[in-house]
């Protein structure tokens, strides 16, 4: 993109194209977006791992997420992920998450479908491990409900950690809610967890909620 917008200068400057204002603007509109993408999804592999420190310091048995959240969220950064977040990344800063479902500002097609890519990839939510893909559904209006609810039993401990650990990573940057808040939001209305899992998450959910303490 970069190299792109420096051919277009330079192709103005020798003449050999006719000097168009709007695709100067529309390059740096789109850099700019790029460059917000970039930084905001960083931050918030940072938070992710951060909150993953925090777990393992309280629970060691937990020791092996500190190797894998270090790949947490990689395939954003990879189409079909990435041009479509760079867009839901940017409706974050300009319209605030608060914002995000005004009229016009819905998810695309496009976005929808990098959305359940993007969570039948990734072991630390629970549509990776349905036995039958398929199954995965996101309401179309909003990214993030489900039509009908996702059994998430078959979710390995490790897995829950990670995924405990983005939900505080995430209540820390948008500042919606805590992460219990969002857990007993989603609670057998996005998706069903086990009795165990239900304990699991709750002990996890109390690291961050002693720190506060």
């Amino acid at each position: 993109m970069f190299n792109q917008l420096y051919e277009k200068v330079v192709s103005v400057k020798e003449g050999s194209m006719p000097f168009n204002p709007m695709s100067l603007q529309d390059s740096s509109f789109l850099q700019d977006k790029e460059e917000w993408f970039i930084e905001r999804t960083t931050k918030h592999i940072e938070l992710v791992n951060t909150a993953a420190r925090s777990i393992v310091a309280e629970y060691p048995e937990y020791e092996a997420l500190l190797q894998q959240v270090k790949n947490h969220d990689a395939s954003k950064f990879e189409e079909p992920e990435r041009t479509p977040y760079i867009s839901i990344s940017w409706r974050h800063k300009k319209d605030n998450y608060n914002s995000y479902k005004k009229p016009g500002t819905l998810p695309n097609e496009e976005e929808n479908k990098a959305t359940l890519h993007h969570i039948t990839t990734n072991s630390h939510h629970p549509e990776y491990h349905l036995k039958d893909k398929s199954q995965a559904n996101i309401n179309s209006k909003d990214r993030d409900k489900s039509d009908k609810v996702v059994d998430a039993s078959a979710m390995p401990d490790i897995d829950v950690a990670e995924m405990v650990a983005d939900w505080q990573a995430m209540s820390e940057e948008l500042k919606k809610n805590t992460a219990r808040e969002w857990f007993n939001k989603q609670k057998d209305v996005r998706w069903h967890f086990s009795k165990h899992q239900e304990q699991l998450i709750d002990k996890l959910l109390g690291v961050f909620e002693h720190e506060e303490d």
